[in-house]
């Protein structure tokens, strides 16, 4: 049954960017690599997913799937490809939602701390609750998880807006434009996480089945939430800057929550009050919608790898809800939320920029001679920025590098386990769309 509009396709796919969440997480990651030089990365960022955009633009024109990405992949590049890609998209969608909770966590703890309220347990008490509330949300139904995301959007575009004028006018003294100082290491260092800033906005595809006139609504989705997003996320960036100075954001890099902190005693409670719920309710957005795409691809790919027995909607959403708190707590546990949100941050990335690469090939592939030459651009760019990142990362993130390379090893040793004994299985794979 198609009864999604092209607002509600819209804002399924601007709230899986999350823009007011990027300013309170992905920002401090980036200002950490980067610098002042944060609002060029997150324009150069803009501008080159828009070159990766337009791959998933092409091919949502042609297929209609809510396999999304494998699908696109198994039916130009193969079975093989397919299965690949499947499962990278898997691991980063299953980590998403725990990943968003940590530093929602994180976030909260720091403004509790603000008024003098230390406890370690909170954070473990608020993962718990925001997975659990975004599960709920979703397992209520894609009708009504959709609503809500259609309203919480327009909410999250205004606030930002609204919040990015207030910095400006209340600009720090210490800011000055010349006092910006490039470097090419810095701003491709940064890159990475710039372009995980902008990784969930193709998520409207995986609702492709369900949305009207979907040849034409979802694409034009992608186009508008993206445009969007990279506006709003440019202009806040710059406020950021322009509201922090120099000073700031040397806290601001060293104290990701800092941000916080100067919201409060720059503009005071009611300020901080509306900044953290719209930043607590972008992440919450993002994770609704993630998850929403996530659980809509299931029933594709059980019709796709001829699974006869899928298991029932509540049982998946049960086992989804512990897989994420666990993750959720072990990792904050041993190596703490902020250090924890960027390791994963970093993988899913890395596994977005494989998953495009690949789709790019697709697209190359479908138009052999014609109109190549944008998947090309982003591929060059994509390979670019995954290599300077990868060979920048040291210490704990160094994690972030041997978890690619182990788990990218078993995914293609499970693929050609499949092709070679499982005959039956592989030869009943089909990549359908409509």
């Amino acid at each position: 049954m198609k009864y999604l509009n092209l607002k509600e396709a819209v804002m399924q796919s601007f709230t899986s960017i999350g823009p007011m969440l990027d300013f309170i997480a992905l920002f401090s990651v980036i200002a950490l690599y980067s610098g002042s030089l944060l609002p060029f990365v997150v324009i150069f960022s803009f501008l080159l997913s828009y070159f990766t955009l337009y791959t998933i633009y092409a091919l949502s024109k042609k297929y209609i799937t809510n396999g999304g990405y494998y699908s696109y992949v198994g039916n130009i590049l193969g079975k093989d490809f397919g299965i690949f890609v499947l499962l990278l998209y898997v691991m980063y969608s299953v980590l998403t939602v725990p990943n968003i909770s940590m530093f929602i966590s994180g976030f909260l703890y720091s403004i509790f701390n603000l008024f003098g309220i230390y406890n370690a347990y909170l954070e473990y008490i608020f993962i718990i609750i925001f997975i659990g509330m975004v599960y709920l949300v979703v397992s209520s139904g894609l009708k009504v998880s959709i609503k809500y995301t259609l309203i919480a959007g327009f909410l999250e575009i205004m606030f930002i807006l609204i919040m990015s004028a207030v910095f400006i006018i209340h600009r720090s003294p210490d800011f000055s434009f010349s006092g910006i100082k490039f470097g090419l290491n810095p701003f491709f260092f940064g890159v990475i996480f710039g372009i995980l800033a902008f990784s969930g906005g193709g998520s409207s595809i995986f609702l492709s089945e369900t949305t009207q006139s979907s040849h034409n609504n979802t694409p034009k989705s992608l186009l508008i939430s993206f445009t969007i997003s990279g506006i709003i996320m440019s202009i806040s960036a710059f406020a950021l800057l322009i509201f922090s100075g120099y000073s700031g954001l040397s806290n601001y890099i060293s104290n990701p929550f800092y941000i916080t902190e100067l919201a409060f005693h720059r503009l005071g409670l009611p300020f901080l009050i509306f900044f953290a719920f719209f930043g607590i309710m972008s992440g919450f957005n993002l994770s609704v919608s993630y998850l929403n795409a996530f659980i809509n691809l299931i029933p594709r790919f059980y019709s796709d790898f001829n699974i006869k027995h899928m298991p029932e909607k509540k049982n998946l959403i049960i086992i989804l809800l512990l897989a994420s708190i666990f993750i959720s707590v072990i990792l904050t546990y041993f190596i703490g939320v902020f250090i924890a949100f960027v390791i994963i941050a970093g993988i899913i990335s890395f596994l977005y920029i494989i998953i495009h690469i690949i789709s790019n090939i697709s697209l190359i592939k479908l138009y052999t001679k014609n109109k190549f030459f944008i998947p090309v651009i982003s591929s060059v760019f994509l390979i670019i920025a995954f290599v300077l990142s990868f060979t920048s990362n040291a210490g704990y993130y160094i994690s972030i590098n041997y978890f690619i390379i182990i788990y990218v090893i078993i995914v293609i040793s499970y693929v050609l386990y499949v092709k070679r004994n499982k005959l039956g299985f592989y030869r009943n794979i089909k990549f359908e769309y409509k």
